[in-house]
């Protein structure tokens, strides 16, 4: 296509729009309100799976341990728990790390004094490869809970056996003349119960744990965060898919009612022998420059406010803390030319189709 040739398409192609300004607003206002929603929605897509990520490799699982468990127990408990498939590391932190972390997390060194006497339990921070994977991480946890439990209690019941026979095998037994009287132990009690029928077992309501007293995860932020990201998603696909449809009908509208105008001038240049594509190209610089403006407004409009809404939020120190937004610059430097394309397709699109019927002369 030469120069000349081009800026006569582009030159009535830019008439078209001021010609028909009502409807080409109209036209720009749509185009805009369904980048709007592309924007926004991706926006919002980016961000969840972004804040996905950083619950991936920042909180994890932790497991915390009550004053029962010796320090070798704890060792042996760290290589089992670094079996668990998806695992990825295991981190041991003591009283005095957890009273570290307290002190660096309230920017105070009174919690200094708790040193001694140190309330912080010893922990593990458990790392999973995958985010989808950490139920299954948490179920064989909470498994390696219950049956750490269960050896300590059966340790404890084996003490107290051995220590209840011990004392009766020393105490002898005497009758009122005080004559040692030889005592028979039924051979068939081979275990004594230490529990008593109103004492917890593993698995009631309010039993605590003496092992492993917690594993603390972020399950429930994850599955809703999770939730939260698939819901926009279907509801943003089906928005921008009805507002779609209405940008090219209203685009289609604006074209044709410059073709209207122009019919008798389109049937004289078909019968001097004009081609199609010349007669389409100013309509569809028209409709292109439609979709291009109703894509850069909101592109700005855009920009300027998520780039206020990440500043509102760094400006909370405990929301950094948990995640953090992607910048704007990371951000838009993607969604931008995606915005431009769709604006410049619906409107090419609207352009061509509003088109055949008067090109068949």
């Amino acid at each position: 296509m030469k120069l000349r040739t081009l800026r006569y398409h582009i030159n009535e192609g830019i008439k078209g729009i001021f010609k028909n300004g009502l409807m080409s607003l109209a036209s720009i206002a749509i185009v805009s309100a369904c980048i709007f929603i592309v924007i926004i929605s991706l926006c919002l897509a980016v961000n969840i799976d972004y804040i996905l990520e950083q619950l991936e490799s920042n909180v994890g699982i932790s497991v915390m341990f009550g004053e029962t468990p010796d320090e070798e127990q704890i060792a042996e408990l760290e290589q089992e728990i670094k079996q668990i498939p998806h695992v990825t590391d295991v981190q041991y932190n003591s009283k005095d790390d957890a009273l570290d972390e307290a002190k660096a997390m309230f920017e105070s060194d009174s919690l200094e004094s708790l040193r001694d006497d140190n309330p912080l339990p010893r922990s593990f921070d458990i790392k999973v490869d995958e985010i989808k994977n950490q139920p299954a991480v948490i179920s064989a946890l909470e498994d390696i809970q219950v049956s750490f439990e269960e050896s300590l209690n059966e340790a404890v019941t084996e003490e107290v056996t051995e220590e209840t026979t011990a004392e009766e095998s020393t105490e002898p037994v005497t009758n009122e003349a005080g004559a040692v009287v030889p005592v028979v132990i039924d051979e068939g009690i081979t275990e004594i119960t230490t529990q008593s029928p109103d004492t917890l077992s593993i698995g009631d309501e309010g039993y605590v744990f003496k092992g492993i007293e917690k594993v603390k995860h972020a399950a429930e932020i994850t599955n809703m965060l999770t939730s939260i990201n698939i819901i926009v998603r279907v509801f943003s696909l089906v928005l921008i898919a009805i507002l779609c449809v209405i940008s090219i009908g209203i685009i289609m509208n604006t074209i044709k009612l410059t073709v209207f105008i122009r019919k008798n001038e389109i049937n004289i240049m078909k019968y001097v022998g004009a081609t199609d594509w010349f007669i389409r190209w100013p309509f569809i610089i028209e409709g292109i420059v439609i979709g291009l403006v109703g894509a850069v407004i909101p592109c700005i409009i855009c920009w300027i406010g998520y780039n206020g809404v990440v500043n509102f939020v760094e400006g909370f120190s405990f929301i950094q803390s948990i995640a953090q937004l992607k910048s704007a610059s990371d951000i838009f430097f993607t969604i931008v030319p995606i915005a431009l394309v769709i604006g410049i397709l619906l409107g090419a699109i609207g352009s061509i189709n509003s088109l055949e019927k008067h090109l068949n002369v």
